[in-house]
């Protein structure tokens, strides 16, 4: 087992689901001397939130932005339960593919480059440690590294053998009816039923979904009712919303507001919470520039690259926003995320590897520029 292959199983033994602040100071740990060897800065940053994330750069003139996250969804235990296990060509583990292997690309990326010449630009990286919560804390971080970047690289794993161009907006609501409570037998036509209002605003919200355009409403999780001899006097539903264009979003908030206030049940009450999570990351033209760059590297080194556009957002959704050019999906290829059975294919780690050492390398140099 190489240096890069020890480290990644070194990371998915802790235990660092988002809020383990504990985990990621072990992380960190591990990091902090490579850093070293890297002659790269390595600090910690706090949000406005309190959580802790982590900054390491190095070099003078245009910045180049590397983000990868710490955290994941499992919670304590999960790396004594699965710890890091190889079966085959493919390494098996909580976060091993989501997304610790794409800290570990990084770091080897930046191993290659201090072996050689450092490249003629400014690299920074970030590892944050809330990406898996929507990162409520490190977009504000996000933001200021990404504002005026030459590129933001976002090392998710990839899908299949591609890089990401786009992926959707997401938006998290709740919508919450309030009716009055009434017994079902004695005195039903007292009651307002909460239930009901909420089932009719839910139809009615599904039915906004359109696959062409790319716009979905998803309600999800209900909750309502205490007892079935009781009219509920409250019910309340959670909603994903996910859109490809910043555009879209007007359009679907006013839709959705519009149901919100229409009333099936007379003297219920809706009230919605919430907002867009991640705006939009659109396909534009910087961002397919950016990906012809790799596809050329990647032919020159005998790695064939298509792209996709993803239905899930990222942190690529946020750097975005700030009018960079951005590419995602640039980590190992992996599957199951998020499951027990999260895996990640070895031979594409250190193709990975290449791919984003070379990328720097040229792009530093001045041989390809966005």
């Amino acid at each position: 087992m190489d240096k890069h292959l020890a480290l990644l199983e070194a990371m998915v033994n802790v235990d660092s689901g988002s809020g383990y602040l504990e985990g990621f100071q072990q992380l960190a740990a591990m990091i902090r001397p490579i850093a070293k060897e890297l002659h790269c800065s390595f600090e910690s940053r706090t949000a406005h939130d309190g959580s802790v994330h982590y900054v390491m750069s190095r070099g003078e003139g245009e910045r180049i932005l590397l983000i990868a996250h710490l955290d994941t969804v499992f919670p304590l235990g999960t790396a004594a339960k699965r710890p890091f296990t190889i079966i085959g060509d493919r390494a098996y583990g909580p976060g091993v593919s989501d997304c610790k292997s794409g800290v570990v690309t990084i770091l080897a990326a930046l191993d290659e480059l201090n072996r050689d010449q450092w490249p003629d630009c400014r690299i920074e990286c970030l590892f944050n440690t809330d990406e898996e919560l929507s990162s409520p804390g490190s977009r504000e971080i996000i933001a200021e590294l990404a504002k005026g970047a030459k590129a933001v690289l976002v090392v998710e794993p990839a899908e299949g053998d591609n890089l990401t161009v786009a992926r959707k907006g997401i938006g998290r609501f709740v919508l919450k009816v309030t009716g009055k409570a009434a017994h079902s037998g004695s005195n039903y036509g007292d009651g307002r039923n909460a239930v009901v209002e909420l089932a009719h605003k839910i139809t009615e919200i599904y039915r906004l979904s359109d696959l062409k355009t790319g716009v979905t409403f998803n309600p999800a999780v209900i909750k309502g009712g205490s007892r079935p001899n009781i009219v509920p006097d409250y019910a309340e539903v959670e909603i994903d919303l996910r859109l490809k264009t910043v555009a879209q979003e007007r359009q679907a908030l006013e839709r959705l507001n519009e149901i919100v206030g229409r009333r099936w049940i007379p003297e219920t009450e809706s009230r919605l919470e919430g907002m867009i999570t991640r705006p939009p990351m659109e396909v534009t033209p910087a961002n397919l520039q950016l990906y012809q760059e790799f596809k050329t590297i990647g032919d020159d080194l005998g790695i064939t690259l298509g792209y996709v556009e993803s239905g899930g957002g990222s942190d690529a959704n946020l750097a975005a926003a700030c009018g960079v050019p951005v590419i995602d999906g640039l980590g190992p290829v992996g599957g199951g995320h998020h499951t027990e059975e999260e895996y990640l294919e070895i031979p594409s780690l250190y193709r990975r590897i290449k791919l984003l050492a070379e990328y720097l390398k040229r792009c530093g140099n001045g041989k390809i520029g966005v």
